[in-house]
Formats: structure tokens, sequence, C-alpha cells
């Protein structure tokens, strides 16, 4: 009687261990911050902003654009180091380093080289609902509520028409 109690109860352990290793790698939901997607459709081509962002502040550690259908995206950090020419971006077992030029004039503004929008950082980030972001030694996670992975699921969609 035993054994047969003990077999289930080990498999069901192994799942559970099996579901927290999996997960082991995302990163908590930060208090107030949240992906949210913009759409600008004032221009001949609609273009959109996915940002990482507490609402109505400018608090955005990243922001990523595109084109509506175009298959590239761009990441942007306001603020920061004025020095900075290079970032890494990573989801899942997906990373990217991407170079970049920062405008320092007034506030310091980098722009990343773009990224394709069928990349595997671009679907991993899709699937999983977050990103860790490196730039200048730092290292900011960046995970999405229910409400910011579906912006996530939009912008994709979005930009790759």
């Amino acid at each position: 009687m035993m054994k047969r109690f003990l077999a289930p109860v080990g498999g069901v352990l192994a799942l559970a261990l099996c579901s927290v290793a999996s997960a082991a790698g995302a990163p908590a939901v930060s208090d107030g911050y949240d992906w949210t997607m913009r759409v600008n459709d004032e221009e001949r081509t609609q273009s959109a902003i996915l940002a990482y962002e507490v609402a109505d502040t400018d608090d955005q550690p990243l922001a990523l654009s595109c084109e509506e259908g175009g298959g590239r995206i761009f990441a942007s950090i306001t603020g920061g180091d004025p020095e900075l020419t290079m970032i890494e971006l990573a989801s899942g077992d997906a990373r990217l380093a991407l170079k970049g030029t920062t405008d320092a004039e007034e506030m310091p503004y980098f722009s990343s080289e773009e990224i394709a929008g069928g990349s595997p950082l671009i679907r991993a980030f899709a699937a999983n609902g977050w990103l860790r972001l490196t730039a200048s030694g730092e290292t900011t996670d960046m995970a999405a509520t229910a409400k910011g992975k579906d912006a996530i699921t939009r912008f994709v969609r979005f930009c790759n028409g």
C-alpha cells in the first residue's frame, strides 16, 4: 500500500520541481511597472512604442519602437550614460547584444541598431513576457503583468504585420 502511494507523490513532486526550474529564470513583476503600447497614427506610416514604465511618470528604463509591418524593432533608453554604445537584451535563453549611439546634447538618448521582428529574442520576449536589460554594467529585469503581456503580443504582431 505504501509503495503505491509514494510513486504518484514522487511523480507529482518531480513535475512540481520541473515547473519551478523552468520558471526560475523569469524575474518577478516590479511594483508599478508594466509594458504599455502606444500607436502613433498621425504620420503616413503608423508606428508604435512599447515602453516598460510606471504610468503617468517619466520612469521608463527601456522603450521599443517599430513601424507597422516593417519587421524591424529598435530599442531606446532616455537618460543614463552619455557614453553608452551597447546594450544586451535577454529573455529566457535568447540573448542579443545591440550596438547603438547616444545623442547627449540635452538628455542622453541611446538608440540601438535594428532588431529583426522575428528574431529569437523577440520570439522569446513575446512568449516569456519579460526582458532583462544590461547597460553600462547595470541589469534591469522587466517583467509584464497579464495586461503587459497582452501589450507585448499586440506590439510584436503590429511590427511584423
